[in-house]
């Protein structure tokens, strides 16, 4: 009877190790494998039967096959239990020589005939594949939100240059427009000037980077802009660099801004221009390109559908996968001192997000990089309110309330406004502001006010002072002009908004188009 029942256990364990879900396999001491499931037979691509017999060095990847012997002999003479979970993640070799990454439990079982050790084995592909794409999608979000962050330092400290930026353009206008004509100073002005339109295209960049400037957008013929690109390029660039392109017709035209999208080629190609010194090979491709709901979900911030895909192609010197991770941050380079700030891929990727688009780089060392660059194919235009410059430096003297916290800034604006010929009543603070305005609101023409103020904002002001009085004309001044949500100001009684830093000639404008509309 005992010998029955001893039978019947050791038939359940074979049925049970054969059918067990993960590969099973029976080594001896000297690596000899008793017995194979078929679990582990498909895992490692052997017929039924085939893996019985066999030494189970066969199933070691040939980099490790010389220490193997080592390390079982080892185990054998000191044998303890290691979990599946708990197990070692190795790499496994399949028949036809391929490996397979696998995770292994040992079990020592003593025999009549001397230990033997169970092993299971488990294919782990899926599960490090999975690995993988978290890790990426953690390391996407990581970098998302370390390019938010820096984002929002730059868009500040842009924000207060604007602001230093106006009074230098201001101050320096004033002070040309009281020099009598043909003085040399005027030269010398002009020069600051010329600095200073330098610097808000600086300010510009920054706030495209930091997506607090949105983009002016008409429909964009990107053939046309490439081909703008590919002219300067040819011109800038050594002679000895090969240029070619490969610019499909059938590329749908994309909601941009030329200036911009220029930009963004100039800079890739620049850039490539530059890792390849002066010998190489750059390549511009344009084509059409329709993304899956699986693209778009690995390039954060694109839409499905059809897009636009610019290629950038150089033969130069590669990037390792440190650099490649912090090619976009803001001010960092591996160029030598004096040849970049950092600023170039940073803007580069601040234009193509403010354009709702992805990019990615493509580098291994020695082996050059790639570029794409995709933007969604143009649907439906979204027209942006904005205050058209006209020229008219002789307006009707106003009486004007200006509203400017900062001090430098009012008094500037108030000697713009003089010197046009108005009559300017400026207040430091909103609620001091309204509470004049609300003694006396049949003496003033126009509102100019700064929108982000403590206290009260400047929309706030807007709407109270148009409660009082509808149809007061208004005018804001802000930094963030270009990002103004045009509904919403009108909601609050403004009727244009003209962005800092501006010119005298810009204020005239703005003050122009305001009371036109009065």
């Amino acid at each position: 009877m005992s010998e029955n029942r001893t039978s019947d256990y050791g038939d359940l364990f074979r049925l049970a190790f054969d059918l067990s879900p993960s590969g099973m396999l029976a080594v001896d001491s000297a690596g000899r494998i008793l017995l194979a499931n078929r679990e582990a037979e498909q895992l490692f691509g052997y017929a039924p039967g085939e893996l019985a017999g066999r030494s189970i060095d066969e199933l070691v990847p040939m980099a490790h096959r010389p220490g193997h012997g080592d390390h079982r002999t080892a185990f054998f003479h000191h044998p303890q239990v290691r979990r599946m979970g708990a197990g070692r993640d190795l790499n496994g070799r399949r028949r036809d020589g391929t490996e397979v990454p696998l995770e292994i439990g040992l079990n020592p079982v003593k025999t009549p005939e001397g230990m033997v050790v169970v092993a299971s084995v488990v294919d782990i592909t899926l599960r490090r594949e999975a690995e993988k794409a978290l890790r990426d999608s953690e390391e996407r979000v990581r970098q998302s939100q370390k390019l938010e962050a820096l984002g929002t330092l730059a868009g500040g400290i842009a924000h207060d240059f604007n602001n230093i930026l106006l009074a230098i353009v201001g101050y320096t206008e004033l002070v040309a427009r009281n020099l009598p004509a043909g003085a040399q100073d005027h030269d010398d002005l002009d020069n600051v000037l010329r600095a200073a339109e330098r610097g808000r295209q600086l300010v510009q960049r920054i706030l495209s980077f930091s997506r607090q400037r949105e983009i002016a957008r008409t429909p964009t013929n990107l053939e046309r802009v490439t081909r703008e690109a590919l002219e300067m390029l040819r011109a800038s660039l050594p002679s000895i660099l090969e240029i070619s392109t490969d610019l499909d017709p059938a590329t749908p035209p994309v909601l941009a801004d030329d200036t911009l999208v220029h930009q963004v080629i100039m800079n890739l190609a620049t850039n490539a221009a530059q890792a390849m010194g002066n010998e190489g090979r750059l390549r511009i491709e344009l084509a059409p390109f329709t993304g899956d709901e699986a693209w778009s979900a690995k390039h954060a911030g694109v839409r499905p559908g059809l897009c636009a895909r610019l290629t950038v192609i150089d033969t130069g010197s590669g990037m390792t996968p440190e650099v490649r991770k912090r090619i976009f941050e803001p001010f960092f380079t591996t160029k030598a001192a004096g040849r970049g700030t950092g600023l170039g891929l940073s803007v580069t990727l601040g234009i193509v997000q403010s354009l709702e688009g992805a990019i990615h780089v493509t580098s291994e060392p020695g082996k050059g990089t790639r570029v794409d660059v995709w933007i969604p194919a143009h649907a439906t235009p979204r027209p942006l309110g904005a205050a058209p410059k006209v020229d008219d430096l002789s307006p009707t003297p106003l009486h004007i309330m200006l509203v400017e916290d900062e001090d430098v800034l009012g008094r500037l604006e108030r000697r713009q406004l003089q010197s046009l010929g108005h009559r300017v009543t400026l207040h430091h603070d909103s609620v001091d502001a309204l509470a004049d305005f609300t003694s006396r609101p049949a003496e003033f023409d126009l509102l100019i006010t700064d929108n982000t103020m403590p206290r009260m904002t400047g929309l706030q002001l807007a709407r109270a002072i148009t409660g009082i009085r509808p149809g007061m004309p208004v005018l804001m001044v802000s930094g963030y002009a270009d990002n103004a949500d045009i509904e919403v100001m009108h909601e609050h009684g403004v009727d244009s908004v003209l962005a800092k830093p501006h010119s005298v000639r810009e204020l005239a404008a703005a003050i122009a188009l305001v009371m036109d509309k009065a």
